[in-house]
């Protein structure tokens, strides 16, 4: 089987199983917002922000090694696996040993207890990472694809659970806790291929060297991309923040499923697609998988901005409204987002994650001042530090990265220019002919109205301006 037959076919499990996964854990994450406070979710996000951190360089960036490289030593497989040991301890420790700080500096007491037990996750995902990559190298899915979906399904389970049981913020915490567990567990029943660890590190140096970038990689990523939490639950309080969080996660919902599935397949696709193929055959998996992203990414994202008050008030109820504007201008940032999102694997499977990094260092300067800015106006003026400065940051990202393919960025821009024009009548005609529809504003009826008003519009304008965009999208998921 061909590398393209191999990626389309991981594709398709991948998707179909977090289409189910995604349809499990959004009904109950609704149902969990309507049961916990603004309260809960703004000091959950003040632990999140920080132990995410410590999830993305917990392998050291070796994660990345294991991917690439197919002929890797068993030798060298147990020095990476000596890291990790140590990297996810030392992790541990410093979580659980260093919380009481964590909770002074945001002046929330209550904050220590959280952070001690999420530390729990770091003894466990030491035994992720070997059975993950090898799933990752060899673009093998189907398995994972269940894994992932029964994840899904344990932990959102158990989440809803504690929160019907009143436990408020421990739901939340207890609830990533048993998927966290639930997702090592699978790996290692699917894909068991653990080694004794060794702790002599000799050899390791051009290792260290590429995982000190996917290091950096990660690191600049989540400087630009949680900054605003972390800025706005010092500034703000965990009142707003709850807001805040609840509208961000709300917004990056379907990106959160999509960038996990792009990680998972794009990085060895197009690694496998440099080693083998010419360079010609990269350029085309660029520019195939902005197309497909740009068709399904602007309707989605535009269509919540448009419809953000009655999402709001359908689905999380009146105690929340306050999310709503958030939700309408994060939402319009989105897209952007998740076409940036295919550039990491898209360098890192060339061997460049030195220009990736320095993609991530002009966004992790400029973003978190835009949100300290923003701050001084609330949590409306941390949403719109997205709107105002993530597109700047996104044209310098793809103009740097389209040169290492040879591709100009007019080119680049094309593969997304129908999409988004498609998407943005969409926008506008749902927001002026909103007034209009059945139903009382902020009911189901109301709501069911604005998105077949949406789909129509967007439909009608892609079979208008870009009928042939469509057709190999469709052609590409059914192949």
């Amino acid at each position: 089987m061909d590398i393209r037959s191999r990626v389309m076919k991981a594709l398709r499990w991948s998707a179909s199983a977090r289409l189910l996964g995604q349809a499990i854990s959004w009904v109950i994450t609704l149902l969990v917002i309507r049961l916990l406070s603004p309260v809960d979710y703004g000091l959950m996000a003040m632990g999140v922000v920080l132990v995410s951190f410590a999830f993305l360089v917990n392998t050291v960036g070796l994660d990345a090694v294991l991917v690439q490289s197919r002929d890797l030593p068993r030798s060298v497989t147990r020095q990476i696996f000596g890291v990790i040991v140590l990297a996810n301890l030392g992790w541990f420790a410093l979580l659980f040993l260093g919380a009481d700080a964590a909770a002074g500096f945001y002046g929330e007491p209550g904050l220590a207890p959280i952070l001690q037990v999420l530390a729990l996750q770091f003894p466990l995902l030491i035994f992720e990472t070997l059975p993950l990559a090898r799933l990752e190298r060899e673009i093998s899915f189907a398995g994972r694809s269940v894994v992932d979906l029964v994840t899904l399904v344990i932990g959102s389970l158990t989440t809803l659970s504690l929160a019907m049981l009143g436990y408020g913020v421990w739901a939340l915490v207890w609830g990533m806790l048993a998927n966290t567990t639930t997702r090592v567990i699978g790996f290692n029943l699917i894909c068991p291929c653990q080694v004794w660890p060794s702790f002599n590190f000799g050899g390791m140096r051009r290792h260290f060297a590429f995982g000190g970038f996917v290091v950096s990689d990660r690191s600049l990523w989540y400087v630009f991309s949680e900054s605003d939490k972390f800025i706005g639950g010092k500034l703000l309080g965990n009142q707003a923040l709850g807001y805040y969080a609840v509208a961000s996660q709300i917004a990056s919902l379907p990106i959160q499923k999509i960038t996990g599935l792009l990680n998972a397949i794009a990085f060895p696709a197009f690694s496998h697609a440099h080693s083998h193929s010419s360079l010609e055959k990269v350029r085309e998996y660029l520019l195939t998988s902005t197309r497909m992203l740009g068709i399904a990414a602007f309707p989605v994202f535009f269509g919540m901005a448009a419809t953000a008050d009655s999402i709001v008030a359908v689905l999380l109820g009146e105690k929340w409204l306050p999310a709503a504007p958030l939700l309408q201008l994060l939402a319009l940032a989105m897209p952007l987002r998740l076409l940036g999102n295919v550039f990491p694997p898209l360098l890192w499977g060339m061997g460049r994650p030195r220009i990736s990094a320095s993609n991530y260092l002009l966004a992790a300067l400029l973003m978190p001042l835009a949100f300290y800015v923003g701050a001084r106006w609330g949590m409306l003026g941390l949403a719109m530090a997205w709107l105002g400065m993530y597109p700047l940051v996104f044209v310098v990202t793809a103009w740097r990265s389209c040169r290492q393919v040879e591709i100009g960025l007019a080119t680049y821009a094309s593969a997304l220019l129908r999409p988004l024009i498609a998407a943005l009548g969409m926008l506008v005609l749902v927001m002026q002919l909103a007034p209009w529809l059945p139903g009382a504003s902020g009911g189901w009826l109301h709501l069911g109205a604005q998105i077949l008003l949406g789909v129509a519009v967007y439909g009608a304008g892609m079979l208008i301006i870009d009928r042939r965009g469509l057709a190999e999208t469709l052609y590409l998921i059914r192949s």
